[in-house]
């Protein structure tokens, strides 16, 4: 398994100390923003961050697991014209095609251009990711506020939140990027995911926390804000009820596609895809910016 570095040795500590998450009363005039977790569909959560940044909507605490983590850190360093290059001029076809799949889909293509970011968004109090530590057999879902990490640290969490599991078939070392891509069901490999966590295949991985909670939305129990944005990435999305118990509806902005997402949407990172969902979530944010 790749890792960024070490995160049991080097910052285990730290991180068991910040994992509870803080509470922030009141939450007045702040704006809290979700982002779930969807591979290639992040295009879409790319393009609504763009229109809001349009609008000069600013975001005080911010929850991503998976692409949405990984989108949250252009926000979190402020470098939203950066992200809207990389998913509308990107080659990524190019940049993945001679990737060769094991145990996990490799995430560095995009995590080497997280690294390459600067700066920080001062308004942001709080930026909270997810992601699963296995270990003997068993999933555990770890959260933690990655700005109070080192850079370091931060992109290591990042890249276990948006490290997705794969299961080859029996009896193959490992699957082109490309051919993985054609038939990729994120159903059939949770399922199939599940099996060799109990048999202990997975044991001591650090993987995508929309494994277990692509729903990551309880920092907002905790810090409650105004208004809270919500981009969602699965089709038929419903609001959880722990949020409807603690929010107004009116103060909660759902922004989704129209249209449903296939099942290999998720590793679909063809150029012309990318554009168009980016688009799509660019013009879904402004009708909600508008309305709102």
């Amino acid at each position: 398994m790749t890792d960024i570095i070490d995160i049991r040795r080097l910052f285990f500590s730290k991180i068991r100390s910040i994992q509870a998450l803080p509470v922030t009363k009141g939450g007045i005039n702040m704006n809290g923003l979700f982002l779930q977790g969807g591979g290639a569909k992040g295009a879409f959560e790319a393009g609504a961050v763009y229109a809001m940044h349009e609008k000069k909507l600013k975001f005080d605490i911010i929850a991503g697991t998976s692409i949405g983590a990984v989108n949250g850190y252009f926000i979190y360093t402020n470098n939203i014209e950066k992200m809207k290059e990389i998913y509308t001029e990107t080659d990524f076809q190019n940049e993945i095609r001679d990737i060769e799949i094991t145990d996990t889909i490799p995430n560095d293509f995009m995590i080497k251009k997280l690294k390459e970011l600067k700066g920080k968004n001062n308004h942001i109090k709080s930026f909270y990711i997810n992601y699963v530590n296995v270990k003997d057999g068993k999933l555990k879902e770890v959260r933690i506020d990655v700005s109070k990490l080192t850079k370091v640290e931060a992109l290591a969490c990042i890249k276990y939140s948006s490290l997705l599991p794969y299961v080859r078939p029996d009896g193959i070392k490992s699957m082109p990027f490309a051919k993985v891509a054609e038939s990729f069901n994120s159903k059939d490999i949770s399922d199939k995911f599940h099996k060799k966590v109990k048999e202990g295949k997975y044991d001591n991985f650090n993987i995508d926390g929309g494994i277990l909670n692509n729903n990551f939305m309880e920092p907002f129990i905790q810090n409650h804000v105004k208004k809270l944005y919500l981009l969602v990435l699965h089709n038929n999305f419903e609001i959880p009820q722990y949020l409807l118990d603690n929010y107004e509806r009116n103060n909660i902005i759902l922004i989704q596609r129209k249209g449903l997402f296939k099942p290999n949407d998720s590793l679909n990172f063809d150029k012309k895809f990318l554009c168009e969902l980016f688009k799509e979530g660019y013009d879904a944010a402004i009708d909600k910016c508008i309305s709102n």
